[in-house]
């Protein structure tokens, strides 16, 4: 069920979707515990176990604070999108932001995205496209497969994005709420289904560029994943014609 935005709900909640991490769990959330503690206002991190056969879940236990300030959920392994979908419908912060385990992003920038949002934005999303954003350790290869799946999205799916699969993204939340309840993607794609909720839901939305890091021990299977990515894009148009989205 959709969390509800009460009066002490705090100003952010970290969602972090997590599959066999636990080589790389603790060092994130030290770092985000570590950043989040220098400012005043209330934040909460809830990591997703997605269905992990390793240690996952007993390396977030270790870190999870007496106050409920960082917390695991586990649920069944059905993909990344499913995932954050379960976080951000079970985080009560008013700012929601997606970060990916392997903290491909410096921490510091998270509040780039408090500052966007708290011009009103109701979604901004980390671009390694845009104008100022910068890249490190990624090989041509799996650039060029990022930016062809892009041009496919453009062209098949929602249009206006440089960089849709991006793994940080801040939602308001109750653009969260409205959003997460209608996604079915369970897989990769699942960023797409989202921006084109978005659009389709008319809300405002900021690309904004982020620093970013190509961790070489991604698990990202360079031809399987993207037909299943190709896949589930083009279904999210099918569900739309076929008057799934109940966009009321």
């Amino acid at each position: 069920m959709p969390s509800q935005l009460g009066e002490h709900a705090p100003l952010l909640s970290v969602v972090i979707p997590a599959f066999n991490e636990e080589q790389r769990i603790g060092v994130t959330l030290d770092a985000l515990a570590e950043y989040l503690k220098e400012h005043p206002f209330e934040w909460e991190v809830l990591v997703v176990d997605d269905g992990s056969t390793d240690a996952t879940v007993q390396a977030v236990a270790g870190r999870v604070s007496p106050g409920g300030r960082v917390r695991v959920q586990s649920v069944p392994h059905r993909g990344k999108g499913w995932a954050v979908r379960f976080g951000m419908l079970a985080a009560s912060g008013r700012f929601r932001l997606m970060f990916d385990a392997d903290m491909a992003m410096p921490v510091r920038q998270i509040g780039d995205f408090l500052a966007r949002m708290e011009e009103g934005w109701d979604i901004v999303i980390g671009s390694r496209e845009a104008s100022g954003a910068v890249r490190s350790g990624e090989s041509f290869a799996r650039h060029l497969r990022g930016r062809t799946f892009n041009r496919a999205v453009s062209l098949l799916v929602v249009s206006g994005y440089r960089d849709t699969q991006c793994g940080f993204k801040c939602f308001r939340g109750e653009v969260a709420d409205r959003i997460f309840k209608l996604q079915r993607t369970r897989g990769l794609a699942f960023d797409v289904e989202v921006l084109y909720l978005a659009r389709r839901m008319g809300l405002e939305v900021l690309e904004m560029p982020i620093g970013w890091r190509h961790d070489r021990e991604s698990r990202i299977r360079p031809f399987a994943d993207s037909l299943e990515m190709l896949r589930d894009a083009a279904l999210i148009r099918l569900r739309d014609v076929c008057g799934f989205y109940k966009l009321g």
